[in-house]
């Protein structure tokens, strides 16, 4: 794999290296699974691996040993696996830890879906997700932060489209330490150039950005699936206004290539194409 490399000067105490990837979409399923699962495991297979002309577990497989070989630690923006299913769970963790990399994640929204949207959950099976999912990643996916060489990384759950007031003010003591963040998110905050990125230039037909105003052009909204509340949208405003903030990681939109640009003044944000395609992007932060 060669995968683009990204100067970040940030103010480090120390150089880090970090190889920033999402949305893997790991598809295994096996009998302690019920045939609806299985079945959508052999589906979603088709998709990601042909019709998608995507080699989700090979560019994984090359992702993790890069991160090995060139990298201090790996940055998962979420969608490692495409469903709940201890297979998955357990591939994942076994992957890590034969690859024996540092690793940083974040949540996205099929970390805890048990059929990719494909078939009824039941509220039995959403509740067993959420307690079973976390037990198998080394930090929490709900809400984490990670402290290297004077750099705060901070993991947040959006996968539905929301922050949560509990979000904000776990963020708001991060804040507190006076450290440079970067942070790292499933689905990326919108903007219209990245929304009109999607429309026209992937051929996408829903718009899977968080954020998207009240005011933003009627395209836009029109094909919002679901629109942001009060509080996901003065969160992201704060986030936009914190000066220690210096970089917003994202994936989930599987874009064929990644796409960067400034979302506040002094603030970018960095949205990694499909892991399945094999996109990826190195930082090198000093």
């Amino acid at each position: 794999m060669e995968y683009s490399v990204i100067p970040l000067h940030i103010g480090m105490e120390k150089p880090l290296r970090c190889l920033h990837i999402a949305d893997t979409h790991l598809l295994f399923a096996d009998g302690r699974d019920n045939a609806a699962k299985y079945n959508i495991a052999i589906r979603r297979y088709g998709e990601y691996v042909y019709t998608n002309i995507g080699r989700n577990v090979p560019y994984f497989l090359d992702a993790l040993l890069y991160t090995r070989d060139h990298c201090d630690l790996m940055l998962h923006c979420g969608d490692l696996i495409d469903f709940v299913s201890l297979q998955n769970l357990e591939v994942a963790q076994k992957l890590f830890d034969l690859a024996g990399i540092d690793y940083f994640m974040c949540a996205g929204n099929h970390e805890y879906t048990h059929y990719s949207g494909q078939h009824p959950e039941t509220p039995e099976e959403a509740e067993a997700g959420r307690h079973l999912v976390p037990r198998y990643f080394r930090n929490n996916l709900y809400f984490d932060s990670r402290q290297i060489h004077g750099l705060n990384l901070i993991a947040i759950d959006n996968g539905n489209y929301r922050f949560t007031t509990d979000q904000r003010e776990r963020f708001e003591r991060e804040v507190e330490r006076g450290m440079p963040m970067i942070l790292l998110i499933h689905n990326p905050i919108y903007t219209p150039a990245l929304a009109d990125y999607r429309f026209d230039n992937e051929g996408k037909g829903s718009l899977a950005l968080i954020g998207c105003p009240p005011d933003a052009p009627e395209r836009h909204r029109k094909f919002d699936t679901c629109p942001p509340d009060e509080t996901t949208l003065d969160f992201i405003a704060r986030l936009k206004r914190e000066p220690l903030l210096k970089a917003v990681l994202a994936g989930h939109v599987h874009f064929h290539q990644n796409y960067a640009e400034e979302i506040a003044p002094g603030l970018r944000q960095f949205v990694v194409g499909g892991g399945y395609y094999g996109c990826g992007e190195v930082f090198e932060i000093s």
